[in-house]
This record gives C-alpha cells, sequence and structure tokens, in this order.
C-alpha cells in the first residue's frame, strides 16, 4: 500500500486531502498541531502525528512514499515563515529522507505577483520560493495552484492549463480531489497548474493539460 504524509492535514483544504486519500485506498498520515486535530484526522482513518514545521515534524515521514503538502499562514499568519521557510524544511526532509514524490498545493498568482493586490504579495512571493526550491529538488513534483478557495459542494468540474489568463474560484474538495489524482499519475510528474472551476470534468482537464507537455513553471 502505498504511504502518502500530508502536512497540514488539519486545515480545511488538508482535512479534505486526508479524507480523499483514505477513499482511495491509501495509507494516509497526517501532521498536525493539537491533539484535537489528530484524533479528527484519525477519526477518518488516518494516523496523526503532532508537530509542526517551524519545529520538529519528520516522524510521520519515516517510510513514506509521497508527501503532499497543503499548509499556509492563513490571512493572519507569516507567510514567509509558513509558505517559504516552513514549506522549504519539508522539502528539505523529504529529500534526506528519499522520498521520491512531492505534491505542493500552492496559489494561482506565484508567477506573477506584481499584478495581485497588494495584500496577496508576501504570501505570493514566500509561495513562490517555495516552488523554486522544489523544482530544484531532484524530486518528482506537481505544483497545483488553485485560485480562490471555496467550500461549498464540489461541482468536479474545473479549467486547468501551466497559466490561466484570469483568476478564478475553485471548490476546496476539487483541489483534494486534483491532488489525489495527480499523486497516481505518472504523467504529471514534474508539472505546475492553474486551475479554477469550470465546464470540464477534473480527470480529463488534467489529461488535457498533461498532454500539453512540462509546463515550464
Amino acid at each position: 500500500m502505498t504511504t502518502v504524509f500530508v502536512a497540514g492535514a488539519h486545515g480545511q483544504t488538508g482535512g479534505r486531502i486526508v479524507k480523499e486519500l483514505v477513499k482511495a485506498g491509501y495509507e494516509v498520515r497526517g501532521l498536525v498541531r493539537s491533539a484535537e486535530h489528530q484524533r479528527n484526522v484519525e477519526a477518518v482513518g488516518a494516523t496523526g502525528y503532532l508537530g509542526d514545521l517551524s519545529e520538529s515534524f519528520s516522524d510521520g515521514m519515516k517510510g513514506a512514499d509521497a508527501v503532499i503538502c497543503a499548509v499556509g499562514a492563513g490571512a493572519n499568519g507569516d507567510p514567509e515563515h509558513v509558505d517559504h521557510v516552513g514549506t522549504v524544511r519539508l522539502i528539505e526532509q523529504c529529500v534526506l529522507d528519499k522520498i521520491p514524490r512531492f505534491v505542493l498545493i500552492s496559489s494561482m498568482g506565484t508567477m506573477n505577483p506584481e499584478e495581485m493586490p497588494s495584500f496577496l504579495k508576501p504570501f505570493l512571493i514566500a509561495k513562490r520560493k517555495a516552488e523554486k526550491v522544489l523544482e530544484e529538488s531532484g524530486m518528482v513534483y506537481t505544483i497545483i495552484r488553485p485560485g480562490g478557495l471555496t467550500n461549498e459542494p464540489a461541482t468536479g468540474n474545473v479549467m486547468a492549463a501551466p497559466r490561466l489568463a484570469e483568476s478564478g474560484r475553485i471548490f476546496r474538495d476539487d483541489v483534494a480531489a486534483a491532488a489525489v489524482l495527480s499523486l497516481g499519475m505518472d504523467e504529471t510528474r514534474n508539472q505546475s497548474f492553474d486551475l479554477v472551476a469550470g465546464m470540464e470534468p477534473l480527470e480529463k482537464a488534467l489529461t488535457s493539460l498533461i498532454n500539453t507537455g512540462k509546463s515550464g513553471a
């Protein structure tokens, strides 16, 4: 059974990723910050590990086949500390542990932060720093850059491209499904793509995307 370690498993998107992985038959280990989060993760069939990317977090990574990073500083957090430094620590630990596969949930706008609203720029710049480290890590990576995240029930229909001309919204459930689907697709090796709600079924959208070749992110 493939083992996946999820950083940010207690978050709104990370929690959905954990559920989607369990449903898909993966052995799931989730990094969480509190005993309550640990209980929540274990209630859906995963194993919870207490930790924080700024301190100790690597116990659950031993022997994992892949890592999905869904951490984020949030509106009131420190993006440099979380989205850059914390994510880079996770990437570096993966390299040390020889974990071959990494899926990063990033954000639309990391490639053009100067064109985005000013309050988003620190977050996008921090995320892009981590993206660059991942791209150069030697691991097989997938970088998913969702638009604005919403909690409404997913439609399963999206629009995906290496670079979308306009931003949009995307359901967290669809982001989680995209992360798990990408994890299992060899064709998504070393791919980066924007993801928003659209009219095309998710799997078809990703297949169309990967058929265009490496995105050059």
